[in-house]
Parts: structure tokens; C-alpha cells; sequence
């Protein structure tokens, strides 16, 4: 009876693992068939030499053609270095680069092609490719279902079109208004970081234009002169396990930049370059998940997006996460809303050269509506949660007066501020960099205490479960935890913190404003004034705090909250709360 039973359900089991595997099995089949049935051009059968120094340009163009001509397929790059300027990429080819396969640019730059009569003009975020008029390495434009695979690596030879012994700037901000002017300036013509000069360099080295379906796997960018990846109103991109390893001395190399791009999923990526790693301008639905990211300018770069994610990121750079949001920006001023981070660490150092930044971990800024600049809300609903930062000057939220930033919530960060590496913190430390949003060099770069938040022109900011904490020591410039002045509907919610060490400022220090709630807050042992309010109405609660460590409660004594309940255990005087 036993064996029958047994019987039955090995036959029972069999069947069912049939009715499980047959269907995948028959999938895989009909997908290897479909693999087999699509050419492979070897580049090598079309005339590719892969000896690094011949022109394999027209080679490598005949093999695509070939694979065109048969309706799309693979294009084989065994082991070798294949020496290229342009190259046109069409719908349904796919690049596949062996490990020990490279594609590498060319040193003539004849070999590049003009970008206009590709439709490239100089309208930021609209139909710009890179810095110059040149094209890069490889370009699809109005291609679909096109790719570029494999462990090989395409080089772009970036610094035969650098004087690496010449500096890198522009006229952006006045240098009168910064803190130790002739310091700073020397700083920001030091060699030690860069930028240095381009010479007559190519453009973007990839480019994927008006295109559809575009995949990215496994390849190694490195050494591009200019922007690296750039997909510009592409629909639908998987970009995954990709490496891009750029000279941090080169400004403009961009790691991966998206403008007006729809549906762009980006995993497992490894971007270490100077400029921005990632720059995303006018786009929507971009998820950006496992990455890590080195740069010497922002590692995110935001601009006019929308409904978009960034998770599970780790950074070491000049500046973390940077929203701009510029009004003269061809956008049809759509505003950056329904972004976001989470679980992101942060590391931030302070640098000479003319980058943009000064090591903030988190950077938004807007312009304010002047003259031809129209009013309104540009950056609204932007979330970061879960974020570690261990950082060299302190966040920025700065909005602009009639473009306030609106409905901005920080949850579960920290923020470890340290001192910058002399002598940085003197020449270069102690300023704020507006340029991009600044109307003008004049506010490009400021002087500037430094808290660890500062905020201003916000509406709706709320803070929840946010801790600061500092390293003694710190430079003279910084200032307050927090600092959030022109905001209205502030909420503070299990806040921890003080002000730097040595500060005379205060753990939050509010400034015209209205409207504000803070609950369940701790002072930090040292913390002198742990509340300064100036010009605040609408204090409408201020409960369950624990201000054991600080000195004072509240500054001016005297001001009132609608509900304030807290500690009553602290050695606090009664004139000090």
C-alpha cells in the first residue's frame, strides 16, 4: 500500500515539474533559436585591425551597415584595440565588446563629426550635447531596441585634449564678495584638484538621441574628454553593472547625463569622475538604485524632473545631492517635484579649483523672479529619508524670494560635520556657491557663516528624526545647527543638536517667519542656546523636549509658545527658559 502511494506521488511529482519547467524550457529554446537567427558581424571579417593604432572607423561603420542591411543584429568585437573617431549606431545593433575589447577615440580631432547636422544646437536641457560643436565617440539618433554589452571598455583618451598644466575657470562670481578674496582666488587656480584646460577636445563621447529601448550592460567607460554618457529624449533605457572611470581633473566629463528622458532604470553602476555624476534635467520617471559615485562636483545633479528615485547610493564627493532650479532654463519652468533619496551615505570634502560646490551634502537652490524670471514654485514634494552624511560644510536649502522651495522632508538623517584640511578651511571655506541660480557674479559665491542646516525661503519644510553632531574643533565660520529664516508652516519633529563647539549661535535659530511646531526635541550636552527665535509668529507648539544640555531654552527670554510643555528635571535658571 506504501509503495503504491509512493508510486503515485512520484508520478504526481514528475508531472508536476513538466507542467512547471516545459513552458521555460520551451521560452529558452524559442529564444536561443531567435539569438541564432540574427547575424554576427565580427568587425574583424569587415577590416578592423585592433592594434591601437589603426583607423578602424570605416571598418567598424561597414560592419554595422552589413548588420543593418539584414535587419539588426550583433556587432562582435573580439580582443584588440579598435582606434575610432564618430561612429552612427542604428535601430536593433548591438555592440558587444569581448573582455579585452576596446574601443578607443581617436587623437585627431578631424575624426569627430560637427553635431549640428544632427540636430545639436547650445540650448541647455533642450538640444545641447557636451561642451563644443564636435561629437564624441558613438551617436544613435531616432534608433530603437539598440545596445552595448559585454566586458569590454570604450576609452575615450581624454587627457590628449587637456593642458594638464593649466588651470580651468570662468568669470561666475566676484571675488570681492568672498570670504579672504586673494586666498581664495589662489585656491581656485591650484593644480592640485583641477579643472584644467580643454584643447580643442571631442564632444559627448555616447550619445543616445530621439531613441528607444537603449541598453546598457556590464561595459567600462573611462577616460572621456568630455560628457560621458549622454541620453537626451530617449524612451526607456536599462543602463545596469556598468564602470566609469574618469580623470577627476577633467571638467565636463560627466558621468551619466539624462535630459528629457522617459522611463531610464540605472542599477549597479560604478561612476567615479570629475564633473557631475549623475546630471538628470527635464525628465521623469528616472530610478537610480546601488550605485556608488565619486566627483569633484555634484554626484546627483537635479534639474526639472519629476516622479523620479534615487536609492541605496553611496557617495564620496565635492557636493552630494544638488537640485538646481534655474528660471531661464529651457523647461517650460516645470518645477523638480516628487523626487526620492533614501538610504544614501555621504561623504563630503571641501576642494580648491574652480568646481561648483563647497561640500554640501545637500544643495537646493532656485533663483529668485527678477526682471525677465517669472514667480512660482520650482522644486516642491522632494523626500529624503534614511540619509548619512559625514560632511565638510553643512546643507543648503536656499530658495528664492517669490520661488520658495515647498514641501521639503528630511526623515531619519544625520549629519557629522567636520572641519576641512587646512589650509582649505581658510582659503576656500566659510562661502556659499549660488552660481547657476545667482543672477548675477556678484552672488555667484558669498561669504557666509556655515550651520549645519540652513535654510531659507521654505514653505512647509518638515524635519523628522534629523541629528546633527560636530567634531571639536571646528573653523570659526561655522555656526548654528539649524538656521531656517523666510519660511512659513515649519515643522521640527525629534530633532537632536547644537550648535558647533565654539559658536555663540544656538542649536535652531529661526528668522522671519510664521507658523512653526517642534516636538519631542533633545539638546546635545554643550549646546548654549538650544531655541533663538527672531521675528517668529504663529508658535504654535513646543512639547516634550528634553534640554538637559543646553544652558538656555529659549532666546529672547520672555517669548511663548500656544502649548509648551517639556523637561522640568534640568538645572536650567527660571530667567533662561
Amino acid at each position: 500500500m506504501d509503495d503504491a502511494i509512493g508510486a503515485q506521488f512520484r508520478i504526481h511529482e514528475v508531472t508536476s515539474l513538466k507542467r512547471l519547467y516545459l513552458p521555460l524550457l520551451l521560452l529558452l529554446l524559442s529564444v536561443r533559436v531567435l539569438a541564432q537567427s540574427l547575424p554576427v558581424c565580427n568587425v574583424r571579417a569587415y577590416g578592423a585591425k585592433g592594434d591601437g593604432t589603426t583607423l578602424d572607423t570605416k571598418a567598424i561603420s561597414a560592419a554595422i551597415a552589413a548588420c543593418v542591411q539584414q535587419g539588426g543584429g550583433t556587432v562582435y568585437f573580439g580582443p584588440g584595440r579598435y582606434v575610432i573617431g564618430t561612429v552612427q549606431l542604428y535601430s536593433h545593433i548591438h555592440l558587444f565588446l569581448e573582455s579585452g575589447a576596446a574601443l578607443v577615440g581617436s587623437h585627431d580631432i578631424h575624426q569627430y563629426l560637427d553635431s549640428p547636422p544632427f540636430g545639436f544646437a547650445r540650448h541647455y536641457g533642450v538640444d545641447i550635447t557636451g561642451e563644443g560643436t564636435v561629437l564624441g565617440m558613438l551617436i544613435a539618433k531616432n534608433a530603437e531596441d539598440i545596445s552595448i554589452e559585454g566586458q569590454g571598455e570604450i576609452d575615450g583618451e581624454g587627457d590628449t585634449f587637456m593642458g594638464m598644466q593649466t588651470s580651468h575657470g570662468g568669470q561666475d562670481y566676484d571675488a570681492h564678495y568672498v570670504r579672504n578674496p586673494a586666498a581664495y582666488e589662489a585656491a581656485m587656480t591650484s593644480l592640485d584638484y583641477g579643472p584644467v584646460e580643454p584643447v580643442n577636445r571631442p564632444g559627448t563621447m555616447i550619445v543616445f538621441f530621439h531613441c528607444k529601448n537603449v541598453r546598457l550592460h556590464g561595459i567600462t567607460l573611462r577616460q572621456s574628454p568630455n560628457w560621458t554618457l549622454h541620453l537626451q529624449d530617449v524612451e526607456g533605457a536599462k543602463i545596469s553593472d556598468i564602470q566609469i572611470l574618469n580623470d577627476p581633473k577633467v571638467p565636463n566629463n560627466d558621468g551619466i547625463d539624462c535630459m528629457k528622458c522617459r522611463n531610464v532604470e540605472i542599477t549597479n553602476c560604478t561612476i567615479d569622475t570629475g564633473d557631475d555624476g549623475f546630471a538628470i534635467v527635464g525628465s521623469e520617471h528616472v530610478n537610480v538604485s546601488n550605485c556608488s559615485i565619486a566627483s569633484r562636483s555634484a554626484a546627483i545633479r537635479l534639474e526639472s524632473t519629476n516622479l523620479s528615485t534615487f536609492t541605496s547610493l553611496t557617495m564620496d564627493t565635492n557636493r552630494g545631492i544638488a537640485i538646481f532650479a534655474n528660471g531661464y532654463v529651457g523647461q517650460e519652468n516645470r518645477p523638480t517635484e516628487d523626487v526620492t533619496f533614501s538610504d544614501i551615505v555621504i561623504r563630503t570634502h571641501l576642494i580648491a579649483g574652480d568646481w561648483w560646490g563647497k561640500a554640501e551634502p545637500i544643495y537646493i537652490a532656485v533663483q529668485p523672479c527678477v526682471r525677465a524670471i517669472p514667480c512660482g514654485v520650482r522644486v516642491r514634494n522632494v523626500v529624503f529619508n534614511d540619509i548619512t552624511a559625514e560632511a565638510e560644510s553643512g546643507a543648503l536649502l536656499w530658495g528664492g524670494e517669490g520661488t520658495p522651495i515647498t514641501g521639503v522632508e528630511l526623515n531619519g538623517v544625520r549629519l557629522h560635520l567636520i572641519p576641512p584640511a587646512a589650509p582649505l578651511s581658510e582659503n576656500v571655506g566659510g562661502n556659499l556657491d549660488l552660481r547657476w541660480t545667482a543672477t548675477s557674479p556678484r552672488f555667484g559665491i558669498i561669504k557666509s557663516d556655515i550651520p549645519a542646516l540652513y535654510a531659507r525661503h521654505v514653505v512647509g519644510l518638515r524635519l523628522r528624526d534629523v541629528q546633527i553632531d560636530w567634531a571639536d574643533s571646528m573653523p570659526s565660520y561655522f555656526s548654528n545647527g539649524l538656521h531656517i529664516e523666510d519660511f512659513s508652516d515649519l515643522t521640527l519633529d525629534d530633532f537632536a543638536g547644537r550648535q558647533a563647539q565654539d559658536a555663540t549661535g544656538a542649536a535652531i535659530y529661526l528668522q522671519t517667519g510664521a507658523g512653526v511646531a517642534i516636538t519631542n526635541s533633545r539638546a546635545t550636552p554643550g549646546t548654549r542656546t538650544f531655541l533663538q527665535l527672531d521675528k517668529v509668529s504663529g508658535r504654535r507648539v513646543f512639547v516634550n523636549y528634553d534640554l538637559c544640555g543646553a544652558a538656555r531654552v529659549i532666546a529672547p527670554v520672555g517669548q511663548r509658545f500656544d502649548t509648551q510643555i517639556g523637561s522640568s528635571k534640568c538645572n536650567i535658571s527660571p530667567e533662561a527658559r
